[in-house]
C-alpha cells in the first residue's frame, strides 16, 4: 500500500546537496513550499551530514534502520499493518471451498503462512534503494557494505511481521491443540521469508523508485511513461512477486510431500512430513538470502552509472 501523504513533504532520504556538491537552496523556501528543500533539510536530521555514518556491522546497520523506519510518516509500519488488515478481512470472506482447499495440507495454521505472505508483498520488499539513496550510494562501491544495508533493512521488516504472525499461529495452534505443526509453522514464518527478500529486492536494484506525495507526483506527472506508469506498475508489483516467490520456495517441499507423504497433497500431513518439508523450504530460503543478495550487488554494479545517475536525482520520480 502506498500512503497518501501531505504535498508539503518529500518523503525521499536524498537531498542533492548530500552528493557530488551540488546544493539545493533552503533560504528562500519556508516549510512546505518546496518538497525538494524541505527534504534537503530533513535529511541532514535523518542521515546526519552530507557524509552519512554507514554501519560497521550488521548489528549497527539493524539500529539504524528500526530508527529511520520509526521516523514519521511511518511508512513502513502502516503498509504492513494495513495489508494486514486487509488480508484479515479477506480471510473473514473468502469462499468456504476455497477455504477448505488452502487449508488441505496444513489446517488452520495456513492462515498465518498467508498472512505472512501477504504482510511482506508491499514495497518495502522491493523498492530497497530509492528510498535510503544517500547510505546506498555511500556504500555503493564496498560489496559487504551494501549487502549489509540490505540484510538491515531484511531485517526490520522481520521483526515487524513475524511476532505478529508467529502470535496467530500460537492462537491458532492452540485452538486445533496441534503444537508439533505450530512449531514446524513458526519456523517457516521465522525463515523462509528471508529467502523471498532477497529475491525481491532485484526489483529495486534494476528498477528504483522515489518515494513521493501522490500529490505532488501528480503536478510532476510529465513524462507520464516514468512519473506514473513506471511507478505505479512498481507499486503493485510485490503483490504479485512476493506470493508467487513464497510458492517457488515451497515447490520442492510440495513435490516432497507428494511423492512421500501416504495420501499424497490430498489430505492433510502427518506432523513429521510436514517438518520435513518445512526444513527442505528452510534451507532452500537460507540458499536464496544469501545468494540473492550477492546477485542483488552483482546487478548494481552492472548497473553502477545509470543507479548513481538516478538515485541522486528525487526529481526522477
Amino acid at each position: 500500500m502506498i500512503p497518501l501523504r501531505d504535498a508539503g513533504t518529500f518523503e525521499h532520504p536524498l537531498a542533492l546537496s548530500c552528493l557530488y556538491g551540488h546544493r539545493v537552496d533552503t533560504s528562500t523556501a519556508g516549510p512546505g513550499n518546496h518538497p525538494l528543500a524541505d527534504r534537503a533539510q530533513s535529511v541532514q536530521t535523518v542521515a546526519g551530514s552530507a557524509d552519512p555514518q554507514l554501519p560497521a556491522t550488521l548489528t549497527q546497520a539493524v539500529r539504524r534502520q528500526i530508527a529511520l523506519t520509526l521516523l514519521p510518516p511511518y511508512e513502513t509500519l502502516i503498509t504492513v499493518a494495513v495489508n494486514g488488515a486487509l488480508m484479515s478481512s479477506a480471510w473473514v470472506f473468502l469462499p468456504a471451498g476455497l477455504k477448505d482447499k488452502v487449508f488441505t495440507l496444513h489446517g488452520t495454521l495456513a492462515f498465518a503462512l498467508v498472512l505472512a505472505a501477504w504482510m511482506y508483498s508491499d514495497v518495502p520488499a522491493t523498492n530497497v534503494l530509492g528510498p535510503d539513496a544517500t547510505r546506498v550510494v555511500a556504500g555503493f562501491d564496498d560489496p559487504v557494505m551494501f549487502r549489509r544495508l540490505l540484510y538491515a533493512k531484511n531485517v526490520v521488516l522481520w521483526m515487524i511481521v513475524t511476532p505478529i504472525c508467529a502470535i496467530v499461529a500460537v492462537i491458532v495452534g492452540l485452538q486445533d491443540h496441534d503444537l508439533l505443526a505450530t512449531l514446524y509453522t513458526i519456523v517457516w514464518i521465522g525463515v523462509v521469508p528471508f529467502g523471498i527478500l532477497g529475491i525481491s529486492s532485484w526489483v529495486g536494484i534494476v528498477f528504483p523508485y522515489h518515494p513521493m506525495p501522490i500529490r505532488y507526483r501528480w503536478e510532476h506527472r510529465r513524462p507520464r511513461r516514468r512519473m506514473l506508469v513506471r511507478w505505479l506498475t512498481l507499486a503493485v508489483t510485490p503483490y504479485g512477486l512476493v506470493p508467487l516467490l513464497a510458492v517457488l520456495l515451497m515447490a520442492p517441499s510440495l513435490l516432497l510431500w507428494g511423492f512421500t507423504s501416504a495420501h499424497g497433497l490430498s489430505q492433510k500431513l502427518p506432523d513429521h512430513d510436514l517438518g520435513w518439508g518445512v526444513a527442505l523450504a528452510c534451507a532452500i530460503a537460507i540458499v536464496c538470502s544469501l545468494g540473492g543478495h550477492r546477485v542483488g550487488g552483482w546487478l548494481a554494479q552492472r548497473r553502477r552509472a545509470k543507479l548513481l545517475e538516478f538515485l541522486a536525482d528525487p526529481t526522477r520520480g
